[in-house]
């Protein structure tokens, strides 16, 4: 539980970081932040039966996979975007 509270704290910070350039993703992933404190919440009162582990399990795993995708988008596209024009601007100047 405790590397699942850490990373909540990044995952609700990371919407202001992506506020000013990226609106569109930080939007989509303020539901997943609320559900994901839900889940903190129902934990610590113990209201948690199987089926809400598996959901907000499920919410988690998604999450995460969002917010890979988010950061490949947001900084390995134009890495590779900058590296082929580099190499084509290179390639012509030969």
């Amino acid at each position: 539980m405790d590397v699942y509270v850490v990373y909540l704290f990044v995952a609700t910070a990371t919407p202001l970081f992506l506020w000013h350039d990226h609106r569109k993703l930080a939007l989509w992933q303020i539901p997943f932040i609320a559900i994901m404190w839900l889940y903190v919440g129902l934990y610590v009162m113990g209201d948690l039966n199987p089926l809400a582990h598996l959901i907000f399990n499920i919410v988690f795993v998604a999450n995460v996979v969002f917010a890979h995708v988010a950061a490949f988008k947001l900084y390995a596209i134009p890495f590779i975007r900058r590296e082929r024009e580099r190499r084509r601007l290179y390639r012509e100047s030969k």
